[in-house]
């Protein structure tokens, strides 16, 4: 990514941060009820995260696990488990944030 991709996502960020500090401040429900419906919403935030990179993940897997003739190489083997590792620590990541 370039370098002013980055900095336009990092400015969104800090101001989507400062914007969810804002509305908390002001907001006219209860703490522990915002907090409940802030909880809520990051969950589902991460789990359409999850599957966003679990979908690109299988993309970059299906890329190294095409066929060649009854070789395979073995730097593409390697590859094809770290992408199966990266998947793995993905869906224990999302399951220790579930609960």
């Amino acid at each position: 990514m370039s370098n002013s991709g980055s900095k336009m996502i990092l400015a969104g960020i800090a101001g989507l941060a400062a914007g969810v500090a804002i509305g908390l401040l002001f907001a006219p429900t209860k703490g522990s009820k915002t907090r409940k419906r802030l909880k809520k919403k990051l969950m589902s935030l991460a789990d359409t995260i999850g599957d966003d990179v679990t979908d690109k993940l299988g993309a970059l897997k299906s890329v190294f696990s095409v066929e060649e003739d009854d070789e395979t190489d073995d730097d593409d083997e390697e590859d094809l488990m770290l992408v199966n590792e990266a998947v793995k620590q993905k869906n224990s990541a999302t399951q220790e944030a579930k609960s």
